[in-house]
């Protein structure tokens, strides 16, 4: 085996990875959203367990490119302990679904995090980094909607309008 083959086989390890990580999302998601009563809450988790899903049949693609073989998606521990949480925060309805979902975004987050510094072929590489911005994505989207159903919504028209009538413009002259 060849160094090249040695690292493929490597890179091909950590999509898998991956894979099962997404695969354990989706059913996460299919959990909480039993328990989201918000349609604008129910919208996006819709929208980002469709994402999760792509993102495990991306990650199936570009193993079998790079003559890996794609792991058989199934339960694993993680899994189970993940969807475990999930179940039981959800009882708290549309909230404790959020917040469940964001503990899971986190540490999805994380391990793209940590994904994204592997060396990787390009094609690798790329999906890697998209499913990143996905991820942060989804969590910026569940942190609002945390925030906008609890009444802790930064976000403040009038404040922000104020603050940027105060700041210095650096293309006027003084």
């Amino acid at each position: 085996m060849t160094e090249h083959d040695k690292w493929i086989g490597k890179v091909v390890d950590h999509l898998n990875k991956l894979i099962q990580l997404d695969f354990d999302a989706s059913l996460t998601y299919k959990d909480a959203l039993v328990h989201i009563d918000d349609g604008a809450a129910r919208f996006d988790l819709e929208s980002f367990l469709r994402d999760h899903e792509r993102h495990v049949m991306e990650l199936t693609s570009i193993i079998r490119d790079l003559g890996g073989e794609p792991i058989s998606v199934h339960r694993d521990i993680k899994g189970i302990v993940l969807e475990g949480v999930t179940k039981l925060r959800s009882r708290g309805g549309t909230l404790g679904a959020l917040r469940a979902m964001r503990m899971n975004e986190k540490y999805t987050n994380r391990v793209y995090d940590r994904a994204s510094e592997v060396y990787m072929p390009p094609i690798g590489q790329v999906i890697v980094l998209e499913n990143l911005a996905d991820e942060r994505r989804h969590l910026a989207a569940i942190e609002a909607h945390i925030d906008r159903l609890t009444g802790k919504s930064a976000y403040d028209v009038d404040r922000i309008d104020r603050e940027a009538s105060e700041r210095p413009r650096p293309w006027t002259s003084v």
